[in-house]
């Protein structure tokens, strides 16, 4: 039960990892963004602000 247990969770992990890298991989980002695409920070918030 425990050997399931821990293949489930491999494979959810296995999972994120390969989707975050094909989001990060794939993301377009535009011309006017200096972040990248990047929506994590609060540097972005600034970034923007500053420029309006």
């Amino acid at each position: 039960m425990q050997d399931i247990i821990v293949i489930l969770i491999g494979l959810g992990i296995l999972t994120y990892v390969s989707w975050k890298t094909y989001k990060t991989l794939t993301r377009k980002p535009s011309p006017a963004d200096k972040c990248g695409g990047c929506t994590g920070c609060a540097l972005k918030v600034n970034v923007e602000c500053s420029a309006k």
